[in-house]
């Protein structure tokens, strides 16, 4: 994965290949860390990763703030699965890549639930979420200030 970084970093949009060789190889030190990739004939067409969250990481630091202790408790008690990334490039999209990845991402997890935020108008996403029984828990928050609004959501992978 860390060695397709320049594809990596051309699917996903807010990214620059020194943010990518940065922020991944970080993450793929995070216990639980998954990747999943989806490619056609000669490239890297989309991917998704993520990994067990917990406190001291700065996404849950800031979503725990803005919960309430019972969310807090539902959604990120330990063992939850952060879903932190899901990009499909823009030709490939509307294929059904972007719900496969997530199925894949997801598939044989433990973790009790699964939690990840997403742009508040980001209807395609939503979409895709709402349609795999994601559930919003924030409904909205700012990851940084005058920063572009957030909604949290949360989902159920099985009982305690």
């Amino acid at each position: 994965m860390l060695a397709r970084a320049d594809e990596i970093a051309e699917i996903w949009p807010t990214a620059s290949r020194d943010r990518v060789g940065e922020i991944l190889p970080r993450h793929a030190e995070r216990e639980g860390f998954r990747f999943r990739a989806a490619e056609d004939e000669t490239r890297m067409v989309g991917f998704a990763y993520g990994y067990l969250g917990g406190p001291n990481q700065w996404w849950h630091d800031l979503v725990v703030a803005e919960m309430t202790e019972e969310q807090d408790a539902r959604w990120l008690s330990p063992g939850h699965f952060e879903f932190v990334e899901l990009h499909v490039r823009p030709e490939y999209r509307r294929r059904g890549l972007g719900g496969d990845l997530h199925d894949e991402l997801l598939r044989g997890l433990e973790s009790r639930t699964a939690v990840l935020s997403t742009q508040t108008d980001n209807e395609p996403a939503l979409a895709l979420y709402r349609n795999r029984g994601w559930q919003v828990v924030v409904p909205e928050m700012r990851f940084s200030p005058g920063g572009v609004p957030y909604c949290i959501l949360g989902l159920d992978l099985g009982e305690e």
